[in-house]
């Protein structure tokens, strides 16, 4: 039963990272103002709603490479845990192998990298 739990957990950081490169680029379209509009980071691959999160909430949220924005009632107890609660979204925590996952597909890890390479003159 845990290598089952595993994989659900692993396939759910996996669909809920695209989601979140997605809202990565939101983020870098969105300049200066006051509210956007996320997708939900939900484990649904075929969900479409969005959530309106101030770049603020945003980056809180981003500073947890485990951490997704999904809507109220898209949160599954088996994969994740909900550590913030708001009256307009969840913030959800990835929890055993799903952690790992979404740390390793974490797009500001990769972009952090990247950067540290070129200072050094290794990219």
């Amino acid at each position: 039963m845990t290598d089952h739990l595993d994989l659900q957990r692993e396939r759910a950081a996996r669909n809920q990272s695209l989601f979140r490169e997605v809202n990565e680029q939101i983020e870098d379209i969105a300049g200066d103002s006051a509210f956007s509009r996320f997708i939900c980071e939900c484990m649904d691959q075929d969900c479409g709603e969005s959530v309106s999160v101030t770049l603020e909430e945003y980056e809180h949220v981003r500073a947890q490479p485990a951490w997704f924005i999904v809507i109220a009632g898209h949160d599954v107890a088996e994969v994740e845990d909900i550590v913030e609660t708001t009256d307009r979204y969840l913030v959800v925590e990835k929890i055993g192998a799903g952690a790992a996952v979404a740390e390793a597909n974490d797009p500001r890890r990769h972009r952090s990298m990247a950067e540290s390479s070129a200072r050094n003159g290794s990219g």
